[in-house]
């Protein structure tokens, strides 16, 4: 495992959340932000399922719907604002400027969660993390967490230290 990715294989859904929610809330007490957090997998691998857990790690208890047909989900936690993105029906990348993004990107306190961000590539260029998901053959879940920035290998440390420190 190399400086720049952390990889996490998980038997069940329980495991999967609370990876999820250790994630968040170690992000957010190494005050690890703005970060933009690429989401990438086949559909049905958790990338949604990881943003919900993430949230309710950060202490959110209300409703989370899935973006896909809003594009965009935003919610308050902790004092951080988290702004959720499912890119999967995006029309084209110009699409992002009416969702605001460009006023998201600059936010101090914000992390910018991002389902496909391969369909924005300017976006997908300024990933801080990127994390695959891949359902195994046994039916759980591989998660690997790779560093695009500085900031991203600086949240990677922290996560080496926290959820991931007994991960293969």
């Amino acid at each position: 495992m190399g400086e720049r990715e952390l990889i996490a294989d998980l038997d069940s859904e329980p495991a999967f959340a609370a990876l999820a929610g250790r994630f968040a809330q170690v992000l957010h007490t190494a005050r690890a932000w703005p970060l933009v957090l690429g989401l990438r997998g086949d559909l049905g691998s958790g990338k949604t399922t990881w943003v919900r857990a993430m949230l309710r790690g950060l202490g959110m208890s209300g409703r989370v719907p899935s973006p896909t047909y809003t594009l965009l989900e935003q919610y308050a936690c902790n004092g951080l604002t988290v702004v959720h993105l499912d890119l999967y029906r995006l029309a084209g990348e110009e699409e992002l400027e009416h969702l605001g993004l460009r006023d998201w990107l600059a936010e101090p306190v914000c992390w910018i969660a991002v389902e496909w961000p391969e369909r924005a590539p300017h976006l997908a260029a300024r990933c801080d993390l990127t994390i695959e998901f891949a359902v195994t053959a046994s039916g759980g879940r591989r998660i690997a967490v790779g560093a695009g920035t500085r900031l991203g290998i600086a949240a990677l440390t922290s996560l080496r230290q926290g959820p991931f420190n007994n991960k293969p």
